[in-house]
């Protein structure tokens, strides 16, 4: 396209392509300029950006008018744009269907096209813009050629006509289309014959059907056909003849070969095979020529026809849109949640609101009550336009695949209780002996196993992905549901041993090697976590995965994971289970790193007494429950409690288990990160030496916990007045965390605060001030912009920006983050006294009333 002004852009809905088209080409007949997206954009530009600089080049922008155009977003996205621009009879509206219009609209002279057959609307179209028309002839806009052929009317339908009704609901799909009449229309051989393939439930019909309508003005004959009984085909052709005023022949293969021959003589049409099941199947009534034929299945096997296109799920705001626009009063974070229970997929929608509609029951408890009782929500709500419901749309598939493949069925019932995420084969290959047969010998033969997965995307039941295959929530839920209650507590067992056997041997030390194997399995291992209630193995695994997600640093995960694990494992197992013990302390390290102290004590405090009573002050779960609460009493700055417990829980480590054990190491780094926070710099930084160096020699330099006391150290040396030394050891450990567990980590994120704070009392305030700023954005971002991090980078930040002379930003974010410490930790919390320090010393100018209620204390 020119960036040369058009006369007119024209704006429309995706359903509204065929009459934006036809508009498109009056205009241009009449000597106007245009833009339409379909002619003039390229797919994959940014659409947001062409729309903006469209109307910036139109003199006028004529909207198509319909239901669909004032429900789509980009569509009120354009008209706002334009009448922020407007002036005298800029926004031209033209109605092609009864609408009722916005009060926005009523000032505008509006052309009505409604019910209008070709030539009466281009005669009216062009009579109601003639006042507008340029003297001279306005250049001719586009760098490409526009359509060879003239577009039909978007009013009328074929004179041959057999296709189900319109989807007054059909939501998106815009993209996929435009593609799709891409292809059609490229005039390649085997691209006249497209196939839109993919899982039962995913809008494959629905699709076809809106292509059909939407384009209706492409084609002189459309004509559908229900593929699904192959031997159902040659009877509805044979209709088509009729309609055609074919002569019949003395057999219906003969009447249909008559319609065959005349299609290749005809252009201009359009055969829709709806549900086909193999390529065999369709083959023989491909009648070549210059028509189109468009098939709907499950199988992705029709390369050897010609194009194939997959349907997936649609996206989420595509979801959320089809919700809000059957659900009246439907939030969008409501209907954002309910869309990923759903999955997207266009039938669970459909049927969601379908019971919604029928009973008036209030989304928030549909929502409830589909993540608590999902099977009983399957059957119900009624659909229209879909093969059934989510509790029978997958049958047939399933019933013939335990034909075929038995081993499949089982892999499928296997997979149906791991996560809706890809699954890694090698959880099947490498422990094959823990499978049943014949599903156990497949998978002992990693070639076998892909034929077998093979088997499941033939019938769109699986996606394959590198190394692995994922299969849709929903399938999974039917899948369960028709299980037999013991099949399901056999299978449920069996894929816990699979999970317990590919876990890591050894995950206690939190080695970052474990972390791939982890990264993959860990939704799978959260997903079975209730069933592993009354498993030891499966236990120990959901205690493993949580302990891998704290130290990879997904600690909102790890707390969303250990709250209702500790609340369930509370009631089946009792409070002072080994296991309850354990997830309650992970949950304590939890709310500390989350800076949660208060619930944090609450909870330790009651856990290592409970450990104590239970094991004994010298077990390894009670030492690490105290050390969990040791930094939650730190945090708090209760400097007398945490030093006392700090120091017990060492000298029982030390002890127990050696100066070198991973379990000694974890308590002396938390007790020099607690004597830190309430203060007491010197003691943490001879901990954190000795400590430093032995964790160095036992762990390496890069593990998690090596990175832990270096970033307390580094802290520790800053308070006492020793910045040089913090900067060398700051700059030397963030590089090694940033490289080893990434710039959000929380370790991360502390120790680069440390560096800020460091380089900043050492006069290097611009290096200061660019760390400190990347450092607050991260942490507010990833922790939060009250969370005891955010507030000392924020600290940091604030002493760079008073050291380079900007008083008025260091005074705004200085003063911002004492308020924000004072209302979410508390005045009397050691952040809180340090930022009052702060405030009141002088050096960042940030005095205030309030800063004389409480007495100055390091931090």
């Amino acid at each position: 396209m020119s960036d040369r002004g058009t006369d007119f852009f024209i704006s429309h809905a995706g359903r509204d392509t065929g009459w934006a088209e036809w508009l498109a080409w009056q205009l241009q007949q009449a000597g106007y300029s245009v833009e339409l997206d379909v002619w003039d954009w390229v797919p994959g530009e940014d659409f947001v950006a062409r729309m903006q600089e469209a109307l910036q080049r139109a003199d006028r922008l004529l909207a198509v008018c319909t239901s669909a155009y004032f429900s789509s977003t980009f569509s009120g996205a354009e008209l706002r744009a334009a009448f922020a621009q407007q002036s005298a009879g800029r926004i031209v509206p033209v109605l092609v269907e009864p609408v009722t219009l916005p009060t926005l609209y009523a000032p505008l002279i509006i052309v009505d096209l409604t019910g209008l057959d070709e030539a009466t609307a281009a005669a009216r179209l062009r009579a109601r813009l003639a006042g507008g028309r340029p003297v001279n002839a306005p250049p001719f806009p586009r760098t490409e050629p526009v359509p060879a052929e003239k577009p039909g009317f978007a009013g009328a339908l074929p004179a041959v006509w057999k296709v189900p009704p319109r989807n007054p609901r059909f939501t998106g799909r815009d993209g996929m289309l435009t593609e799709l009449r891409r292809r059609l229309h490229a005039g390649e051989g085997t691209l006249v014959v497209q196939a839109l393939y993919g899982l039962g439930g995913v809008g494959k019909t629905q699709l076809a059907i809106e292509y059909a309508h939407r384009f209706a003005a492409d084609y002189d004959l459309i004509w559908w056909i229900d593929a699904e009984q192959p031997v159902l085909i040659p009877e509805q052709l044979a209709r088509l003849a009729e309609s055609l005023d074919l002569a019949a022949g003395s057999t219906v293969a003969a009447t249909v070969d008559r319609l065959l021959a005349e299609l290749r003589h005809r252009d201009r049409w359009l055969l829709v095979f709806d549900n086909a099941e193999r390529p065999a199947d369709i083959a023989a009534y491909q009648p070549g020529g210059p028509g189109h034929l468009l098939i709907t299945s499950r199988n992705p096997g029709w390369g050897a026809l010609g194009g194939r296109l997959e349907v997936d799920v649609l996206n989420r705001a595509e979801t959320i849109a089809l919700l809000r626009a059957r659900i009246p009063g439907l939030g969008e974070e409501l209907a954002d949640k309910l869309a990923a229970e759903l999955g997207d997929l266009p039938l669970a929608a459909a049927q969601a609101v379908g019971y919604l509609e029928q009973t008036d029951l209030p989304a928030a408890d549909y929502l409830r009550r589909f993540r608590t009782r999902r099977a009983g929500l399957l059957a119900r709500g009624d659909v229209v336009g879909y093969s059934g419901r989510l509790d029978t749309a997958w049958a047939l598939s399933l019933e013939r695949l335990s034909c075929e493949d038995p081993a499949a069925v089982q892999l499928l019932g296997l997979a149906a209780f791991l996560a809706p995420e890809p699954i890694p084969l090698h959880l099947f290959t490498e422990h094959s002996a823990l499978l049943e047969v014949p599903l156990r010998s497949t998978a002992a033969d990693p070639d076998a196993l892909a034929d077998t997965v093979g088997a499941l995307v033939g019938y769109s039941l699986a996606r394959r992905h590198p190394g692995g295959f994922q299969i849709h929530r929903l399938v999974q839920a039917v899948i369960r549901q028709q299980l037999p209650l013991d099949r399901q507590q056999t299978t449920a067992q069996r894929v816990v041993a699979l999970l317990a056997a590919a876990a890591p041997t050894n995950p206690d030390d939190d080695d970052p090697a474990s972390w791939p194997t982890y990264a993959q399995l860990a939704p799978h291992m959260l997903a079975t976590a209730p069933l592993s209630d009354r498993s030891s193995a499966g236990r120990r695994l959901v205690l493993d995965t949580i302990r891998y997600l704290q130290a990879h640093g997904d600690i909102h995960a790890s707390r969303t994971v250990g709250e209702p694990l500790l609340d369930r494992w509370r009631a089946v197992l009792g409070p002072d289970h080994p296991d309850t013990l354990t997830a309650a302390t992970r949950l304590t390290s939890a709310l500390v790193h989350l800076g949660e102290a208060e619930p944090a004590r609450a909870l330790g405090e009651d856990t290592v007494q409970r450990c104590r009573r239970v094991f004994g002050p010298d077990h390894r779960i009670t030492l690490d429950a105290a050390s969990g609460l040791t930094l939650a009493l730190g945090l708090l700055g209760e400097a007398e409690p945490a030093r006392a417990l700090g120091e017990d829980t060492v000298q029982r480590s030390r002890r127990g288990f050696g100066r070198d054990h991973p379990v000694t190491l974890w308590a002396a780094t938390a007790l020099t990160l607690a004597l830190v926070l309430v203060g007491e710099a010197e003691p943490a930084r001879a901990l954190g030496e000795d400590t430093l160096q032995r964790c160095r020699r036992a762990l390496g330099p890069d593990h998690p916990r090596t990175l832990w006391v270096a970033t307390a150290l580094t802290l520790a040396l800053v308070w006492v007045g020793e910045a040089e030394p913090a900067r060398a050891l700051g700059e030397d450990t963030v590089q090694r965390c940033r490289r080893a567990l990434g710039p959000d980590h929380p370790i991360t994120l502390w120790l680069a605060t440390g560096l800020t704070l460091a380089l900043a009392r050492l006069g290097e305030a611009e290096p200061a001030r660019t760390l400190g700023e990347d450092t607050v954005q991260r942490c507010r971002r990833a922790l939060a912009p009250d969370h005891p991090t955010t507030l000392m980078a924020a600290t940091g930040l604030t002493l760079a920006l008073a050291r380079l002379g900007e008083a008025k930003a260091a005074r705004a974010l200085g003063r911002d983050a004492l308020q924000r410490s004072r209302r979410a930790l508390g005045a009397d919390n050691p952040v809180t006294l340090y930022l009052t320090q702060a405030a009141s010393s002088g050096q960042l100018q940030l005095r205030d009333d309030a800063a004389e209620d409480h007495p100055s204390q390091p931090l």
